[in-house]
């Protein structure tokens, strides 16, 4: 492992043991720093922001259990897999979900999931006949993610309970068949 993944593992740790005791709002990136007896520079030459941290956590663990995330057909798929990740440490990723603003974990999600699907639709398209207009597809990308995350800011509003998987992993078949 290299040095600048040690840092960042060591600033992710320190977020995660925090936030067990304080809400994300409460803690600054002096109490991270200070955590983990870094400095503040160390934490600005690795992360803009504690949001970006918690979308650092997020990514690595993903990264770590999903072999199919850059494969857009295995996009509902990738989906069930991600809600998994969340709902494994479901305390930590709760609080992060509080914050909304810009950097958040939300949009975080929102973008990765619009770009898998308008790289699976614009394959799509390329194997069909039928031809739309770049600006068609972003639309399609984005309400089919913004249907992905209705269904996950549902799933994280009610505490992200066990029995909503039932919901994501009859997603797959009920997208499959509103592509048809």
């Amino acid at each position: 492992m290299t040095n600048l993944s040690i840092t960042k593992e060591a600033l992710a740790s320190a977020l995660v043991a925090l936030l067990q005791e304080e809400p994300l709002s409460k803690i600054s990136i002096k109490d991270i720093t200070d955590s983990c007896d870094i400095s503040r520079n160390t934490f600005y030459y690795h992360f803009r922001d504690k949001y970006e941290l918690i979308n650092w956590i997020f990514y690595t663990e993903m990264s770590e259990k999903i072999n199919s995330f850059t494969d857009p057909s295995k996009i509902c798929d990738t989906f069930v897999e991600v809600c998994k990740i969340l709902y494994s440490n479901r305390k930590f990723y709760l609080a992060c979900f509080q914050y909304t603003g810009q950097n958040s974990l939300y949009d975080f999600i929102f973008d990765f999931f619009f770009h898998l699907w308008k790289d699976n639709l614009d394959s799509l398209q390329s194997s069909s006949m039928k031809r739309i207009s770049d600006d068609e597809l972003n639309i399609m990308a984005k309400l089919k993610t913004h249907s992905m995350l209705g269904m996950l800011t549902d799933w994280v509003r009610n505490g992200m309970h066990q029995n909503y998987m039932v919901y994501f992993e009859q997603m797959p078949s009920a997208l499959e068949k509103g592509l048809k």
